[in-house]
């Protein structure tokens, strides 16, 4: 049973040096800094891999990248000096890389990495979870917790610690619990930190990484969390395996030494590192008014002059089109060859626009990805009428037309969950045809509508009471676009 007096523990801590699989103190200074700098070359790697796919800004990995490169500069001035040296000796059994290499070993087994070593910041009683302090109104009972790394869509959170046995007895030794030799059942619990004065242990992290997880919803979903501990073996201390048991009673996955696999070599990894955005798109996509606008543009389909008439956010996007191409790099990579479809509202939204200010080749686009009066023209004619206006290349497998959907607003909101009401509340009909339409179809809505989509989401979130409600899959293009229009037309007229 439990009791107050820790000697018991803390005298026996000098024989779990044999649990640690992974001593710092066998490690030379020139071994730790080569492979310091490996693992930088393999990140480096992994950046390159992420700017190929202009999925760079996307990626969170400057703090963690940061902090290598430090221990490296460490590292390169403790090589210099004399290793027999006490102090150099204690700096050098204390370097961060084994910490770093185990996060590092843990991401390469991850598949699409979103972040290393991100935290979060939520307030006591509140609901909002945010990624910087400042994000918080309110600046007192804050909370945080630094997830080591999200993938997985952001649904799968993995928390690295490289703590041994022997930090753990000493942990529990010095908040004056012990544990005796007992093996009844009534005992396997002997061992809490649960306290309000708990010192910062697994424990703790364990159950703020949970506390964190129930305010983060990517998709509608909480993210799973996993905890990779490389230095605690299988046949650790029971008051060890009792800590533990009580972070898996949270709902957290544990990899111990024996569960965590051999390193993967860089080459054999790296594209399943990278997070294919488009994976679990449905087969057929839900196009809205912001995406036909993306398609017929002239401000898609190559250099488009300013002029003096232009307005400032048309000039923006001429010159981010000159950096970003967004039909070649992200729209029609979105698309690849899966059918396409749009309601009939949004088409005739979007028809009612092109028609008051589009230009001559925006409405000739217009006609050509939905077929208008071009009914007996087959999918690779229309793609070859579509490529004389546009100075990119159109990829064949683009799938032209788009067809039409007709939809009844009423009929689809009854054969949803009862929160689709309160989201039709707050959409316009276009909206309501488009989003609902995709929601209830089971298909990818695809749309550079952030602030609608936003809007769903919170809805959904604000007025889904207990029930677990999977929402509309949308994906968003980072970008938008918008008509060039012309001159007179264009004045006034809000797309």
């Amino acid at each position: 049973m439990a009791t107050s007096n820790g000697e018991a523990i803390a005298n026996g801590m000098a024989a779990l040096d044999l649990l640690d699989p992974e001593p710092n103190s066998e490690r030379s200074v020139t071994e730790l800094l080569q492979r310091s700098k490996d693992l930088m070359s393999e990140l480096e790697q992994f950046k390159a891999g992420l700017r190929e796919r202009k999925q760079e800004k996307m990626v969170e990995l400057r703090h963690f990248s940061t902090n290598l490169q430090s221990e490296i500069k460490s590292l390169a001035k403790l090589a210099n000096l004399d290793p027999e040296n006490e102090k150099v000796a204690h700096t050098i059994s204390s370097s961060n890389f084994p910490f770093y290499s185990a996060v590092w070993n843990a991401a390469k087994g991850c598949k699409g990495i979103t972040a290393l070593r991100k935290r979060f910041f939520w307030c006591t009683g509140q609901s909002l979870l945010k990624s910087k302090r400042g994000d918080l109104s309110a600046q007192k009972n804050i909370k945080s917790v630094e997830v080591d790394i999200v993938a997985g869509e952001d649904l799968e959170w993995v928390k690295v610690s490289t703590i041994t046995a022997k930090r753990m007895i000493y942990d529990l030794a010095k908040a004056g619990w012990a544990e005796d030799d007992s093996t009844d059942d009534e005992d396997d619990d002997a061992v809490r930190l649960d306290t309000e004065d708990e010192p910062e242990g697994l424990l703790k992290q364990a159950k703020l990484l949970v506390e964190a997880s129930k305010l983060a919803r990517t998709k509608y979903r909480h993210p799973s969390i996993r905890m990779v501990l490389p230095r605690i073996t299988r046949n650790c201390p029971n008051q060890v395996a009792n800590v533990l048991k009580e972070i898996r009673a949270l709902g957290i996955t544990v990899q111990i030494y024996e569960d965590i696999p051999a390193s993967f070599d860089i080459s054999q990894v790296l594209q399943r590192m990278i997070a294919d955005p488009f994976e679990n798109f449905s087969e057929t996509l839900n196009v809205d008014c912001t995406m036909i606008f993306a398609f017929i543009s002239d401000l898609s389909h190559g250099r488009v002059e300013p002029k003096d008439w232009h307005h400032q956010f048309l000039i923006k996007q001429m010159e981010m089109e000159s950096q970003d191409q967004l039909l070649p790099s992200i729209v029609w990579p979105a698309c690849g060859s899966r059918k396409l479809v749009c309601t009939r509202e949004a088409v005739a939204r979007a028809q009612e626009i092109i028609d008051t200010i589009g230009t001559d080749t925006e409405k000739q686009r217009m006609e050509l990805i939905f077929g208008f009066n071009h009914e007996f023209l087959t999918r690779d004619q229309l793609v070859g009428e579509f490529q004389k206006l546009s100075e990119y290349s159109i990829p064949p497998g683009w799938h032209l037309p788009i067809a039409i959907m007709d939809m009844d607003i009423c009929n689809i909101v009854s054969k949803l969950p009862t929160v689709a009401n309160d989201v039709s509340d707050v959409l316009t009909g276009v909206n309501q045809s488009v989003f609902l339409y995709g929601w209830a179809s089971g298909l990818t809505t695809i749309s550079s509508n952030r602030v609608v989509a936003k809007e769903i989401e919170a809805t959904i979130e604000d007025n889904r009471g207990s029930i677990d409600v999977q929402g509309p899959d949308i994906w968003l293009s980072p970008m938008a676009r918008s008509l060039v229009g012309k001159e007179k037309q264009r004045r006034g007229v809000k797309e």
